[in-house]
């Protein structure tokens, strides 16, 4: 079958027919910045790099997982030495509200299991009654953890210049902005795109 060459005018043409439909009949910036991104996926098939990309994706996928590992370890030890228990077990016992978490990706979802394994850790009815519904959705450490792992791999694919001051800032905006976030699929990072593209238009 004969390959269709379109000319540099032609894309340019095409390019500018794109973007006004999408400013007409797609006004939400949300919807703007997931079009955006559809058409960089469809730019790495043409261009072929769909598997370099994959790649990069996973190993910041590996290195987020590891850095879920070590906080969990790390929040447990801290515990552990209030109720005097083996972090390991009590993290073990919870693990089900983790793959549960992993695989619906809602903190809303999860307080089920969260509250019947707290409880099997010790936790009392009424501590855990009261807390984890309340922590569950406005304490979203992981979402954050993804969101400035994500946007540090980016920057650092994309070779724009960061530094410390940078990202303690945006960590800083991001543990008030979870507060706000909905513990659905997908609110989070919803809600920080959101943000950050009013920063920008106040800019």
């Amino acid at each position: 079958m004969k390959k269709i060459k379109i000319g540099l005018l032609a894309r340019i043409v095409i390019a500018i027919i794109l973007g006004i439909a999408i400013d007409t009949f797609f006004p939400a910036p949300l919807v703007r910045i997931f079009l955006y991104i559809f058409g960089i996926f469809l730019n790495m098939t043409h261009s072929g790099q769909v598997y370099s990309i994959l790649m990069v994706f996973i190993k910041i996928i590996g290195v987020i997982f590891a850095l879920h590992i070590f906080l969990l370890v790390f929040q447990y030890s801290i515990a552990a030495l209030f109720v005097h228990k083996n972090p390991f077990k009590l993290l073990h016992k919870m693990l089900s509200a983790y793959f549960t978490a992993l695989g619906t990706q809602s903190s809303a979802a999860t307080i089920p299991v969260t509250l019947e394994q707290s409880r099997k850790n010790g936790v009392s009815a009424e501590v855990a009654g009261f807390v984890i519904p309340l922590c569950a959705t406005i304490h979203l450490s992981g979402s954050t953890l993804k969101i400035v792992a994500c946007a540090l791999a980016l920057m650092m694919m994309q070779g724009i210049p960061f530094d410390f001051p940078l990202f303690a800032g945006f960590i800083f905006m991001l543990g008030i902005t979870m507060v706000a976030a909905p513990g659905v699929p997908g609110g989070a990072i919803a809600l920080i795109i959101d943000k950050i593209t009013k920063k920008n238009h106040a800019e």
